[in-house]
């Protein structure tokens, strides 16, 4: 078995290897942005009705400190992914797959209580420019 810094070094190597095909060899490099980029603009979630007003979605009534969500309840971190919030998803995920499942209950719990309240934030921001 390899040393861990073997493996560091082939992905410091790849990275240098990808940033000279990049600089040096454009019309090799060009198609591969074109497709990564088109990957990376695929919207995620489901797809949100049509962007609500301003005016609605300020003088809309703030959703309640830890009302149950129960479809994200069930559904947990995935929830969040379904309707957009890959960054919370992410981060929940992560919390899991570090601690070995043993937060997972912990975050399924955070998942229903505070899922309303999360997405109402995000349907916000999206208007916001800071």
């Amino acid at each position: 078995m390899a040393p861990p810094i073997v493996g560091f070094l082939i992905v410091v190597g790849v990275v240098i290897a990808l940033a000279l095909i990049a600089r040096f060899v454009p019309s090799v490099w060009n198609p591969v942005a074109t497709r990564v980029s088109r990957v990376l603009d695929i919207p995620v979630g489901f797809t949100l009705a049509a962007r609500e007003s301003l005016r609605e979605l300020y003088n809309r009534p703030y959703p309640g400190r830890l009302q149950l969500n129960w479809l994200a309840l069930i559904l947990g971190p995935i929830w969040y992914l379904l309707v957009g919030l890959w960054v919370h998803a992410s981060i929940l995920l992560t919390l899991i797959f570090v601690t070995g499942g043993m937060l997972a209950p912990i975050v399924w719990l955070y998942c229903g209580l505070k899922a309303n309240e999360d997405l109402h934030e995000f349907r916000v921001a999206r208007h916001n420019v800071y």
